[in-house]
C-alpha cells in the first residue's frame, strides 16, 4: 500500500491552489460565457462550476446563489465603467484647478467616447447585465452599484459649475438624468440594436448635453482639438 500513498501524496503536491480572487474571477468568467450563450435562467450553478473547473460545492463558497453571481458580474462591470471615466474627469479637474482653459464640450466628448468604447469592447457583458435583472430581493443592491459612477459624473458637473464651465443647479440630479437617459440608451443600442445607428445616437446625445449644460457666459467658437485615442 505504500506506493499508493506515495502516488496520492505526489498528486496532492502537484495540485495548484489558486488565490481566492483568481478563483472568483474564473467563476465569473465562466458564468458570463454561459449566461451569454445559453441564457441566465437556462444555466445551472453546476454548469458554471464545471466550466470554471471547480466542484459544485466550491462555487457556493464564493456565491450563495446564481443571482449573486449575476450581481457580481454587474458590480465588476460598473466598477470598470467608473474607472474608464475616472481618469478623464480627474484630468479635467486637475487642468481647471491649474488655471487651464477648457471647453466643456471636449470633456463631454471624452466621457461619451470612453463610455461607448467600454461598452463596445464588452459586448458579451453588456448583453448579460442589460437583459437580465436580479431578483427583487437583490434589486436594491443592484441599484446601489450605480452610486460610484453617479458620484463620478456628479463630481464632473459640480466642478464644471464651480468654474463657470457648465450650468447646472443640481449636479447630482443632472448626473442621474444623464446616466438614465443616455448611458442606458447606449447600452440598449449595443444590446438590442435599437436604435441601430449608434453613432447617430451618441452624436445627438452630445449635442443635447452641449445645450443643456451651456454656461451662462457666451462661449467662443469651438477650437479644433486632437482626437483622444483609445490608448490615451
Amino acid at each position: 500500500m505504500e506506493p499508493v500513498r506515495d502516488d496520492v501524496s505526489s498528486v496532492l503536491k502537484r495540485r495548484v491552489v489558486k488565490p481566492s480572487e483568481q478563483r472568483r474571477a474564473e467563476i465569473l468568467e465562466a458564468a458570463l460565457k454561459l449566461f451569454s450563450s445559453k441564457g441566465f435562467h437556462e444555466t445551472t450553478m453546476e454548469e458554471v462550476a464545471h466550466a470554471a473547473g471547480v466542484a459544485k460545492g466550491t462555487i457556493y463558497l464564493y456565491f450563495p446563489s446564481k443571482e449573486h453571481v449575476l450581481l457580481a458580474l454587474k458590480r465588476d462591470f460598473m466598477q470598470g465603467l467608473t474607472t474608464a471615466g475616472a481618469d478623464i474627469v480627474a484630468e479635467a479637474i486637475e487642468l481647471l484647478e491649474g488655471g487651464k482653459d477648457l471647453d466643456y464640450r471636449d470633456i463631454i466628448d471624452d466621457i461619451f467616447d470612453a463610455v461607448v468604447d467600454y461598452h463596445t469592447k464588452r459586448h458579451e457583458a453588456v448583453e448579460v447585465v442589460v437583459r437580465q435583472s436580479p431578483s427583487p430581493d437583490l434589486m436594491r443592491e443592484a441599484l446601489d452599484l450605480e452610486r460610484e459612477y453617479l458620484a463620478l459624473v456628479a463630481s464632473a458637473f459640480r466642478t464644471g459649475a464651480e468654474y463657470g464651465l457648465v450650468h447646472t443647479e443640481d449636479p447630482e440630479m443632472t448626473a442621474h438624468l444623464v446616466t438614465a437617459a443616455i448611458r442606458d440608451n447606449i447600452a440598449s443600442s449595443l444590446c438590442y440594436e435599437e436604435p441601430a445607428d449608434l453613432e447617430r445616437l451618441v452624436e445627438a446625445a452630445k449635442q443635447m448635453l452641449y445645450k443643456a449644460l451651456a454656461p451662462n457666459v457666451e462661449m467662443p467658437p469651438r477650437r479644433p482639438r486632437l482626437v483622444r485615442t483609445k490608448s490615451d
